[in-house]
């Protein structure tokens, strides 16, 4: 999976609203921005479309890339079309580990998690905040990763951006095939609730992702909660066209 373009996203974001440059300033044409960077204009123009998509830019044909702001959006509007989105929202938000632990599925985990009861996993609890100075909370995000894949890379869990399944691709060569998503609605724990900034029981937003390898096997599974003013979901759907007879 190739995400240089959402590293470079992120080195794009951390410049605008770390760096000098002002609203209204222009960022360098594309071929300088690819030349400075060593990439293709096609990888920029796939990073510059991440970095519009958070607000902080506007493209305009003549007119260049302007800056329209110093701060990304506080509010999550993803449709997700395919895996590689989903590494697109990894790359402007940051992982805080909160902790690592062992876990065995009993009845009721086993049912959330579409698995057997008694089936071993590894636990990590983590926050996921804005790429911002005020590292404002996004989501909260219990991960369990099959132990097989997830003790050799425990060495590589740490605070970043990034996929938790990316690293698991990179070590073993286990890669995702499909991603099964679930979105349920839920309220907030009094654990979870200090970390989001938000009350304890209010309303949020639950989404389960099944993590598929080539052979249909659950490797990782990811549990995010949302407050519901900070993340919404938007998806298409399309009328069929009539097949003719």
């Amino acid at each position: 999976m190739d995400v240089r373009y959402t590293e470079l996203a992120s080195v794009l974001v951390k410049q605008i609203t770390e760096g000098p440059l002002r609203v209204g300033d222009q960022l360098p044409s594309e071929v300088a921005l690819a030349e400075e960077h060593g990439v293709s204009r096609t990888t920029i123009r796939s990073a510059l479309n991440i970095v519009e998509g958070l607000g902080l830019i506007s493209r305009k044909r003549r007119a260049g890339t302007v800056i329209l702001s110093k701060e990304t959006r506080n509010r999550y509007t993803k449709s997700l079309h395919n895996i590689e989105d989903l590494v697109n929202y990894a790359s402007y938000t940051e992982r805080t580990i909160i902790d690592i632990s062992d876990a065995v599925a009993d009845e009721r985990l086993a049912a959330a998690l579409e698995c057997r009861p008694g089936q071993k996993w590894l636990k990590i609890r983590m926050l996921r905040t804005e790429k911002t100075p005020e590292r404002a909370p996004v989501c909260w995000t219990d991960a369990y990763l099959d132990p097989k894949e997830g003790l050799p890379i425990l060495d590589q869990i740490q605070d970043g951006t990034g996929l938790l399944c990316t690293l698991i691709e990179k070590n073993s060569g286990r890669a995702v095939l499909d991603v099964k998503q679930e979105i349920a609605a839920t309220s907030l724990s009094e654990e979870v609730a200090p970390y989001l900034r938000a009350a304890p029981h209010m309303p949020a937003l639950e989404i389960t992702r099944q993590y598929l390898d080539q052979a249909k096997q659950k490797f990782l599974i990811t549990v995010s909660t949302y407050p519901a003013d900070k993340f919404r979901f938007t998806f298409w759907m399309h009328r069929a066209k009539a097949t003719e007879l």
